[in-house]
């Protein structure tokens, strides 16, 4: 019988077997409803949960056996530390984005920089936040997911550094020249758009994963055009796929505007992001 803590959360994970972390969702899921951190959850196990709150509790537990992200349950992912609103509108943010932060804020400060396809806006907005001299330009194609990064940008005080635009990077002006450019782009090959996770397939936008045939358009797209609006040596930063780095360096080769190109790997061991930098001379 489901009275308190305890026999709820072992209800909760036996009904998720599906899921990758039965345990840990049913924790998360019903702290929010208490409106408990997950360790002080762990300190009322006896706790006797009144029914409206079983009621809430279920009902979310029903959501997560649909796939529905924890995320999207929730209504908020943790990046960098801090909450991010999200929906169904954008992706949720992902731990390994992080190294494209770090990596980041490992070069020089920039004075502005420029966030091709802003999605939530984490990147700008973390950005903003950590460099508090910088000014930001976010560029979106989809209004919904912008309307969702500018209420993050509101929500964590950056709304007033941060411009942003709609529109398709490939066609927008992406108005003036900066000092570094950031992007996590569409990368995913279009064949395996159909085996990721019913959590992504289904509850997340796929026009921001499918990168085309190769999962390599949205580089071929970024690379040349972006060295016209960096400045010298600044810097064009992005998140890539697991084994894209060879191809994506050999775009930059090709285009002949760029040195001291750098592949970083996640906490994983696997290749997550590429720098490189802007040459002072062209030729």
């Amino acid at each position: 019988m489901v009275s308190n803590v305890k026999s709820f959360l072992n209800w909760s994970q036996s009904q998720l077997p599906n899921v990758l972390s039965p345990r840990l969702d049913s924790e998360v899921l019903l702290a929010h409803t208490l409106n408990l951190s997950r360790t002080q959850l762990r300190a009322q196990f006896d706790r006797v949960l009144s029914d409206s709150e079983k009621k809430i509790a279920k009902k979310n537990v029903e959501r997560r056996q649909n796939r529905e992200p924890v995320s999207q349950i929730l209504g908020y992912q943790e990046f960098w530390s801090i909450n991010f609103v999200v929906d169904k509108n954008v992706l949720t943010p992902r731990p390994e984005t992080e190294i494209l932060i770090e990596t980041a804020l490992n070069c020089p400060s920039p004075f502005k920089i420029l966030d091709l396809g802003t999605g939530s806006g984490v990147l700008a907005i973390i950005m903003a936040k950590e460099v508090p001299s910088c000014k930001v330009v976010a560029l979106e194609i989809d209004p919904k997911a912008l309307s969702i990064a500018k209420e993050n940008a509101k929500v964590h005080g950056v709304d007033d550094r941060v411009e942003f635009i709609c529109g398709d990077l490939k066609k927008v002006d992406w108005r003036g020249n900066y000092s570094m450019i950031l992007s996590n782009p569409p990368y995913i090959p279009s064949v395996d758009i159909q085996k990721i996770m019913p959590e992504v397939q289904n509850y997340e936008p796929l026009k921001a994963l499918d990168g085309g045939v190769e999962g390599l358009d949205f580089y071929r797209d970024i690379i040349p055009r972006a060295s016209d609006r960096l400045e010298k040596n600044g810097y064009l930063i992005m998140e890539i796929g697991d084994y894209q780095a060879g191809e994506v360096i050999g775009i930059f080769e090709n285009s002949s505007s760029y040195n001291n190109i750098q592949v970083i790997q996640d906490y994983s061991g696997y290749d997550r992001v590429i720098k490189a930098q802007r040459k002072s001379v062209d030729g």
